[in-house]
């Protein structure tokens, strides 16, 4: 298994997502931090030494970044190292559509 690593930027996100479900949705406080916590555990998942590809996206494909898939509406962009894996950006679907 590979060492993963969040970039603070990632964090910060999903701290910001978490405010968001709850504030501008609606959704109860446990169902926000529900859903963070899978994304969380998806992220970790990474760590497993199958790879995705190069995202499509430009903006991050320039970068060499690869592209993770979570529940169809998030994207999470990182990139591979020997000593494991670092977890650079997320974004929805919608907001990468080019």
């Amino acid at each position: 298994m590979r060492e993963v690593r969040i970039s603070r930027n990632v964090k910060d996100k999903i701290t910001e997502l978490e405010f968001f479900l709850i504030d501008e949705l609606g959704l109860s406080e446990d169902a926000a931090l529900r859903r963070s916590r899978r994304m969380k555990e998806y992220i970790l998942a990474l760590s497993q030494p199958t790879d995705h590809p190069l995202c499509r996206f430009n903006r991050w494909r320039k970068l060499k970044y690869r592209c993770a898939i979570f529940e169809r509406d998030w994207v999470f962009a990182y990139e591979v190292f020997k000593e494991g894996v670092i977890i650079r950006d997320m974004a929805h679907v919608s907001s990468l559509v080019e």
